[in-house]
């Protein structure tokens, strides 16, 4: 069984977009405030605190899924399934806390925040779809599993394509300045 090339590098790809969006949202632009939210600092501990954990746990995930080690494609298929439940809660956990993070008291902080929060829910929301493909994948046979796995990585990438593609121009000084401050969102990227 080799797809093991192709799903965890997937897994790894996803967490990397994460960090992505983290640091889409924090990046530097304008700095003149809005007229209320929470503070630049408050905000980024807040968004780096909820998107660090999702982006570890995919990241050791995908490294501890090594489907070459596997004897036969129901072993396979349980760990795509478990894999998959687990990231699926993880984002949901993440769109809660960012959600829970608030508007930063920042230029364009009301539509950096929204872009955060729908960037999560829509990788979210391709977990999900993700995890419906793991659940049917076939287990009769070693090249139909192949076949459905290297088919379900594709689905997974060209899902992930555009997520946060639309973050490029919601950028912030202000949180760029705080991310450099945060350890969280140094220990990401951000």
């Amino acid at each position: 069984m080799t797809t093991r090339k192709n799903i965890p590098a997937v897994f790894a790809a996803l967490a990397a977009l994460a960090a992505v969006i983290a640091i889409a949202g924090c990046g530097s632009s304008s700095s003149s405030s809005s007229s209320s939210g929470v503070s630049a600092g408050s905000y980024v501990k807040q968004v780096c605190g909820a998107i660090k954990p999702f982006v570890t746990d995919i990241q050791t995930r995908s490294n501890a899924l090594n489907l070459a080690t596997l004897s036969s494609p129901a072993q396979g298929k349980a760990a795509l399934q478990g894999f998959m439940t687990a990231a699926v809660a993880d984002a949901d956990k993440a769109v809660t806390q960012l959600q829970a993070a608030g508007t930063p008291d920042v230029n364009n902080g009301k539509n950096i925040s929204a872009a955060l929060v729908k960037a999560f829910t829509e990788v979210k929301t391709a977990l999900g779809s993700a995890k419906s493909q793991a659940d049917a994948l076939p287990t009769n046979s070693v090249a139909a599993f192949k076949t459905a796995g290297t088919s379900l990585a594709t689905t997974i990438r060209a899902s992930f394509a555009s997520i946060g593609a639309g973050l490029g121009g919601l950028k912030s000084a202000d949180l760029s300045k705080a991310a450099k401050n945060e350890p969280a969102c140094q220990s990401i990227g951000a």
